[in-house]
């Protein structure tokens, strides 16, 4: 198996932690070229990332992929516990791709006080604080998002809201979560202390940072 992307993405790190969760271990890798050249747009038209190749079928999409790597391995982590915890793990993920991602990365691109638009932000930040409250109701942090493993729901949201911490949320003054008091509070500090999340928190921080000192210098 090979997968195509870079760590600093959250989509590409959600496949990595959940492929670690499984015992199994991706590096990602750029496509030669970059995600737009002929030779990757021929095996994901899409050109996005994260691309899994297996056998030369390519699967797009994180979800997908974490579904793939749990059907080829069930039962091994990932998708603990029994029907309604693993509903639960599916459904934080699922709030964040769709209540919560859109929104971040509308205040991501209005970074720069310069070009940016005031009520797309303002917009923007409404369904944001509407979306945190949806994760602090479905999270049961006990101490993980779904239960008392680590799940998709963990490597869904700790590579987001860690992106969120070092950008959107101190340059746009949002509140957050993760350092208050309720459940995505309780659920960050056991994420952070977990010797499989810890270190893995600690590896994305930096890769993260790579970018953020990247995009910086342009």
């Amino acid at each position: 198996m090979k997968l195509y992307g870079a760590l600093a993405s959250p989509y590409v790190a959600r496949v990595v932690l959940f492929a670690r969760l499984k015992g199994l271990t991706l590096d990602p890798q750029l496509p030669e070229g970059g995600l737009k050249s002929p030779a990757f747009l021929a095996k994901n038209p899409m050109g996005k990332m994260p691309a899994l190749e297996v056998d030369g079928t390519v699967i797009a999409e994180s979800e997908v992929i974490c579904e793939y790597l749990e059907d080829l391995h069930p039962g091994t982590g990932g998708f603990p516990g029994g029907p309604i915890e693993r509903a639960g793990a599916r459904l934080i993920s699922r709030i964040h791709d769709v209540y919560l991602s859109h929104h971040v990365g509308v205040l991501f691109r209005n970074m720069n006080p310069a070009q940016r638009d005031a009520s797309a932000v303002a917009a923007a930040k409404l369904e944001i604080d509407r979306a945190f409250g949806h994760l602090e109701h479905f999270l049961v942090a006990t101490p993980f998002a779904a239960g008392s493993q680590l799940s998709l729901a963990d490597c869904t949201l700790l590579p987001s809201l860690l992106i969120m911490r070092k950008t959107v949320i101190p340059v746009f003054g949002l509140a957050d979560p993760t350092a208050g008091p309720g459940k995505l509070g309780r659920w960050w500090s056991a994420v952070s202390a977990d010797p499989v999340t810890g270190p893995f928190l600690s590896e994305y921080s930096t890769a993260v940072d790579g970018f953020l000192k990247m995009l910086a210098s342009k």
